[in-house]
């Protein structure tokens, strides 16, 4: 067996006798010995497994029929409402092409999402190559794969995964042309207009992205690279902003939601993700590494928030905590090490600046705009990285840009006041970049207390990695036990379609509008009660739209006065106006 180990030409060499089947399972056992195979393997069969499941579940939330009627549209097939085009394009254009080859499904928009998901953690394991070794690069991948929110949302049609996805290459390429070859700068900025084409708020990863490049000694000489990059992504942008401008003939309304997402304005208390709470992330972060029960409602999966976390989550989160610890006790006592009596006064102004713009910063969070934070923050992390200059430490400049990455995101999505728990999703490589790191030091730290070599490496990293994976995948299965909410909605529309044949050429409202939208093929208008005072008054508003047909997808069944109910499917209610 020891043969396995060993390079088969080397072997070949010292007159080693081996078989043709012995060749065979020597390359079988090296590519099994992979972590960039196995983690590409393993992400793979879990892509499927999650595909084979949302599959079951249908479309998980509202946005996803919207992706899907704006697909339609890019199509070809004139349905829905053509102001809502302007949302973010990437997936639904990817969709389309599908959809004009014949197969119109939402399966479609699953199977893009696993494709994309399946490409963003390969990018993860070489952005964290870029830092780590080989098996703690393939833990940290698996770190990330294992977080509640990438499980329940890798591949539920929406953008979120895909987003972070874009912007993982995005920081790679980054990365690459500052660190080993220039020329991968020209790629950066068309990558982070694909990562905006995907998902609007991941303009907010040009602070990392500036922060990075003000670090790097050579700024000035890649000018010019950066420049032809940002013109590339410019023409990566400009073939959609055309398709706006020719369809609704302005460009109004992608301007108003580019604007809405640049200021973190837009949201209001009617808005159902309304949360004014700013430390929601922060008091949810232990959910987001594992949460508990194993078994529940599928929606504690997609919002760990309702649940609480796992006895896992407050170990690696214990863990991960005292490695940072002791790596920035290491960092500290490499300044010690460095420090210069002569350069006193420096230091102290440098000290005093960072805590002024600590202090600041954490003022602004409270108290003004998002954009103004982040700003204060940049300023900080670039004076804490000139602070920590002429230390030896290695790799701490890609430290400070995922933490960069980190606070960037959290800042953005904590002061604006609509939240979602997949929001957290844009930080989530970055959590998992710190939690590696966190533990990686303990273990190397503490491993020379353990006896078993092998233990001493892979070992201990794979079992941090499976056993979080194993987990998640459990607590997965526990949940997914029911349809979703838009199989109910479809049912009804199949009803429907039965009922009155001639259903296309009628008026119909809902409270759940791209969903029947979707199912019926036709433009379905928007309505619900809760918006107006009295249930007479949302009476009226449907009688002046003269709608034939309202369908609720909520189960609340409001009395509506001139209109009755015909039919009801689960938590789905049709109304027929009274003639």
């Amino acid at each position: 067996m020891e043969v396995l180990f060993r390079d088969s030409d080397d072997y070949f060499k010292q007159g080693g006798l081996l078989k043709e089947s012995d060749k065979k399972d020597f390359r079988l056992t090296k590519i099994l010995k992979n972590p960039f195979f196995m983690l590409t393997f393993i992400t793979t069969v879990i892509t499927f497994y999650l595909l084979e499941k949302q599959m079951f579940i249908g479309v998980p939330y509202y946005d996803v029929f919207v992706y899907l009627n704006n697909a339609l549209i890019f199509a070809g097939i004139p349905v829905g409402n053509m102001s809502v085009i302007y949302l973010s394009p990437l997936m639904p254009l990817l969709t389309s092409l599908v959809f004009r080859a014949g197969y119109i499904s939402e399966n479609v928009i699953f199977i893009m999402d696993g494709f994309i998901f399946v490409f963003g953690i390969i990018g993860l394991y070489l952005l964290f190559k870029e830092r780590f070794n080989e098996i703690q690069s393939f833990t940290g991948c698996l770190i990330f794969l294992s977080f509640p929110l990438i499980f329940a949302w890798a591949v539920s049609g929406g953008i979120d995964v895909p987003g972070v996805s874009f912007s993982i290459w995005t920081i790679y390429m980054l990365v690459l042309g500052v660190k080993k070859d220039k020329k991968f700068l020209y790629l950066v900025f068309p990558l982070f207009m694909v990562a905006f084409l995907t998902r609007y708020t991941s303009v907010i990863l040009i602070f990392p992205i500036i922060l990075y490049l003000l670090l790097n000694k050579d700024l000035i000489q890649n000018m010019k690279r950066i420049g032809m990059g940002l013109l590339a992504g410019l023409v990566v942008v400009s073939p959609f902003l055309v398709y706006v401008y020719n369809k609704l003939g302005n460009m109004n309304p992608f301007l108003n939601i580019f604007t809405s997402t640049l200021l973190g304005s837009g949201a209001t208390v009617n808005d159902l993700g309304y949360n004014p709470v700013k430390l929601f992330f922060l008091n949810n972060i232990l959910n987001y590494i594992s949460t508990s029960p194993l078994q529940g409602i599928y929606g504690y999966i997609q919002s760990p928030h309702r649940g609480y976390p796992s006895i896992l989550s407050y170990i690696i989160a214990i863990i991960a905590s005292i490695g940072l610890g002791i790596y920035l006790y290491q960092i500290y006592q490499a300044k010690i090490g460095k420090f210069k009596v002569s350069h006193r006064n420096k230091t102290i102004l440098h000290l005093t600046i960072i805590i002024l713009l600590t202090f600041l910063g954490i003022w602004s969070f409270f108290t003004s705009s998002y954009l103004v934070t982040e700003l204060i923050f940049l300023g900080f992390l670039y004076a804490g990285y000139r602070f920590f200059i002429d230390t030896p430490v290695k790799n701490i400049r890609i430290d400070f840009l995922f933490l960069s990455w980190f606070i960037a995101f959290f800042i953005f999505h904590s002061i604006i006041p609509l939240k979602e728990d997949r929001y957290f999703i844009t930080m989530s490589p970055a959590l998992a970049y710190f939690i590696i790191l966190g533990l990686s030091t303990f273990i190397e730290k503490f491993k020379y207390k353990i006896k078993n070599q092998h233990m001493k490496t892979y070992g201990m990293y794979l079992t941090v990695g499976l056993l979080l994976l194993s987990y998640t995948t459990a607590e997965y299965a526990g949940h997914v036990t029911q349809e979703g909410y838009g199989f109910y909605i479809g049912l009804t529309c199949d009803w429907l379609k039965e009922y009155d044949p001639h259903y296309q050429d009628k008026v119909i409202y809902s409270n759940y509008d791209p969903a029947v939208t979707w199912y019926l093929k036709k433009n379905v208008k928007f309505g619900v009660p809760r918006l107006y005072v009295n249930s007479e008054a949302f009476s009226n508003y449907l009688k002046a739209g003269k709608a034939d047909y309202y369908v609720d997808a909520y189960s609340t069944s409001p009395p509506i006065p001139g209109y009755h109910i015909i039919k009801n499917i689960e938590t789905v209610s049709v109304y027929e106006r009274d003639y």
